[in-house]
């Protein structure tokens, strides 16, 4: 049986994609914050299990990430968008 945590894995992509549509692009830290204050997501997800659950579905091919170009502090920093080239697996529900 998968954590229950897990369980709102689809949720948290959800609520990831919206933010990001907003934004263009953002990074993790940015992701998090938003993510812990969301007030879409169940109650049931503390916001130590929302930011873990968004680190864990914020990769490819839902998410693309690139390096900044100009140095931000002392090293680039990686910047997340949404791939709109992708199309989600929708299974079909049986009877």
């Amino acid at each position: 049986m998968r954590p229950k945590s897990r369980l709102f894995t689809r949720h948290v992509r959800a609520s990831i994609k919206t933010f990001l549509r907003g934004k263009d692009f953002a990074p993790k830290s940015e992701i998090a914050s938003f993510i812990q204050n969301d007030s879409s997501l169940p109650q049931e997800l503390s916001p130590k299990q929302r930011v873990k659950v968004a680190m864990t579905v914020l990769r490819m091919p839902v998410f693309q990430s690139f390096q900044t170009a100009n140095v931000v502090g002392e090293r680039t920093q990686t910047l997340w968008r949404v791939n709109e080239a992708y199309q989600e697996f929708q299974p079909f529900k049986k009877d």
